[in-house]
């Protein structure tokens, strides 16, 4: 079980420690055919359905999140297509956490082609597998004009309360940050055992309450994001976030939810030949997609 919760989380505390690897185009990264996933499995029912199951099933949800593990290659291509199927037959818009709210004027810039893809690229610090992984989304949503959301918080706000406290972001006043009061108030018993679980396999990381309080902001960014643009624009949202956020109806999910919105989470991820999907993530998902099965290590 430890690489079905750890994986995405562990990339939050890569975030805290910073990245500025250069980003290059990779023009290799269109899909050459269709991706199938290994299997798709019913949260309610456990029973085992196809991707038209879930098309069929967003028609009644507001917002359509998945769930991934960050480096899950064969899971990319499947939400790319998945993204592409959807919008090209509903008005969508596309929300992701790998971008945030201080980009968002430079990606609307590069969306409506006041800027070049050069210029948008160099102008934005970006995630090391942006683009093999996340730029063919944006490339498609210029394409089709579709509206993308960067709804996630400046991660230099994060690093703070992970180093220093909510108390210290009390201090600041910034356009980009979810109201204060929204940070605690949708706080999980739950979620908080299961950040705290995480965080003992990780000595060293900040204090577990830092460490929840920053968890929270991040979670509280995309919500309030996600809640506005949904508002605003009345259009369906598909949001991409690592599925520690949103599994077993933790996080994002949670929080939407509560604000009245009609939540459909999946959870995606490879598994190893012969392992099942651990009970409470199947049932704490609306589905859950295994994109590929990988070979036991000798």
């Amino acid at each position: 079980m430890i690489f079905t919760l750890r994986k995405n989380f562990i990339v939050f505390l890569f975030i805290i420690l910073g990245n500025t690897n250069p980003i290059f185009p990779d023009k290799k990264s269109e899909i050459k055919e269709i991706p199938i996933p290994a299997s798709i499995q019913s949260g309610s029912t456990g029973e085992f359905v196809d991707s038209d199951m879930i098309f069929k099933t967003l028609e009644d949800y507001d917002v359509l999140i998945l769930g991934e593990e960050h480096d899950d290659v064969v899971g990319h291509r499947i939400r790319l297509y998945w993204f592409q199927k959807i919008a090209l037959k509903t008005p969508v818009i596309l929300s992701l956490e790998m971008l945030e709210r201080d980009q968002q004027k430079t990606l609307d810039e590069y969306l409506t082609g006041q800027i070049t893809e050069t210029a948008y690229l160099n102008s934005l610090t970006l995630w090391p597998n942006y683009i093999r992984d996340y730029h063919p989304f944006i490339k498609f949503a210029k394409e089709h004009k579709i509206p993308v959301l960067a709804s996630n918080v400046p991660r230099k706000y994060v690093n703070l309360v992970a180093s220093n406290g909510l108390e210290a972001l009390f201090r600041i006043r910034s356009v980009f940050l979810p109201p204060k009061y929204l940070i605690r108030k949708f706080s999980q018993e739950a979620y908080e055992i299961k950040i705290k679980n995480t965080l003992r396999k990780h000595p060293g990381a900040s204090s577990e309450n830092r460490f929840i309080d920053a968890q929270y902001l991040w979670d509280a960014g995309m919500a309030d994001s996600i809640a506005n643009i949904f508002l605003m624009r009345n259009r369906k949202v598909i949001h991409i976030n690592g599925r520690f956020h949103s599994d077993e109806g933790l996080g994002v999910t949670h929080r939407l939810r509560e604000l009245g919105l009609k939540i459909l989470s999946i959870s995606m991820f490879p598994l190893k030949e012969g392992d099942v999907v651990p009970t409470e993530i199947l049932k704490g998902c609306d589905f859950t997609v295994i994109t590929e099965r990988r070979e036991k290590e000798n």
